[in-house]
């Protein structure tokens, strides 16, 4: 539970990073690209940043990507996700106009490319798992709202997975 909080308010941190970086119309300090903007889009770049919001979603993005495996198959006893390599990880966020104060009000969509599923212990599969969810920063990180149950926190409202072929 403890985690659960630091995770959240490193989470609401890193968004208020994000959004501060986006509302300053792409300033970019040094030849360093934090984010690129595009119509409301930001698409995080810099690697520690990406590794703070990809982090702090571990929570949700690990067990979402687990009951999906689990409602896809229901004969799957096992499975193992290999994380993708960090630098991979594609992270874009985009605010949701005239979002009531209580209610989500940012999109976050992360992409894991090249994730090794391991299902029932021998049967491997590459994929690219993207996740799309519905935030409210305004919330994320309050410890009351993760024992609300009807928290309007963050909701997974898209789950794209995709399979290659093993290298």
């Amino acid at each position: 539970m403890k985690k659960t909080i630091l995770y959240s308010g490193i989470f609401s941190l890193i968004l208020l990073c994000v959004i501060g970086f986006y509302t300053s119309n792409n300033k970019q300090t040094e030849g360093i690209a934090y984010a690129s903007n595009d119509n409301n889009k930001v698409k995080v770049t810099d690697p520690i940043l990406k590794n703070y919001v990809n982090y702090s979603l571990q929570n949700w993005s690990g067990s979402d990507t687990v009951n999906y495996y689990y409602k896809a198959n229901k004969n799957i006893k096992h499975i193992e996700v290999r994380p993708s390599k960090d630098e991979d990880v594609s992270i874009e966020i985009s605010k949701i106009k005239n979002a009531p104060l209580n209610e989500y009000n940012h999109i976050v969509k992360i992409t894991f490319p090249n994730r090794i599923v391991i299902l029932n212990e021998n049967q491997k599969l590459n994929t690219t798992d993207t996740l799309t969810y519905k935030v409210n920063i305004n919330q994320f990180g309050m410890k009351e709202m993760l024992n609300d149950s009807d928290n309007r926190m963050i909701k997974l409202i898209k789950y794209d997975h995709k399979e290659k072929p093993l290298r």
